[in-house]
């Protein structure tokens, strides 16, 4: 009998700790964040880049713009984009969710959002059988995100292009890498 008595505290304090009792729920600590700041990556005119958009970031708003190697050309561009949506959310560049001025009608612009505000996914471009664009100093494509209201202080922001690919003449995509720089809040 002495066995069972002294399991059952313990059976007690394992069931209470596996449903989160004694410690509360998970909230963020910290006081809360202003700004969402973005260094983009050292310049190499022979990768593709995300850098930012100065002229059209604010502290709580920021526009990245996708930027191709130097001399690139194509009929369109693809990507996957993510974050931590408790620290920043995509949000409208100009309108929508990746906007683009180098490919011309008929264009194909698709991008959206996942529904847990983590992943942005973009295919933007012309039809196959259209003349390529050589992409020069004008961002191939421009995204934006927000600080998010749950957001804290000093936290580093994931940011990553999980996906990417260039249309360089045919509707199936050459894999690129995006090198994208590091996001944080203040």
């Amino acid at each position: 009998m002495t066995k069972l008595i002294l399991l059952l505290p313990g059976a007690a304090l394992l069931a209470a700790l596996a449903c989160g009792g004694g410690g509360g729920g998970s909230t963020a600590s910290g006081p809360p964040a202003t700004v969402l700041a973005y260094t983009s990556p050292a310049a190499d005119a022979a990768q593709w880049q995300l850098v930012e958009d100065s002229a059209a970031s604010t502290t709580t708003h920021l526009v990245l713009d996708l930027m191709a190697p130097s001399g690139a050309a194509g009929i369109g561009v693809t990507a996957v984009l993510t974050l931590n949506p408790a620290q920043a959310r995509w949000s409208s560049a100009s309108g929508a969710y990746a906007t683009q001025t180098l490919f011309q009608n008929p264009k194909v612009d698709l991008a959206s959002v996942s529904s847990d505000q983590s992943q942005l996914r973009i295919l933007l471009g012309q039809p196959a059988g259209t003349a390529a664009v050589t992409y020069g100093d004008t961002p191939v494509v421009q995204v934006a995100m927000d600080l998010a209201a749950s957001a804290t202080q000093s936290s580093a922001v994931t940011l990553t292009a999980t996906q990417g690919g260039q249309l360089a003449g045919s509707p199936t995509p050459g894999a690129i890498t995006i090198q994208v720089g590091t996001l944080q809040t203040q």
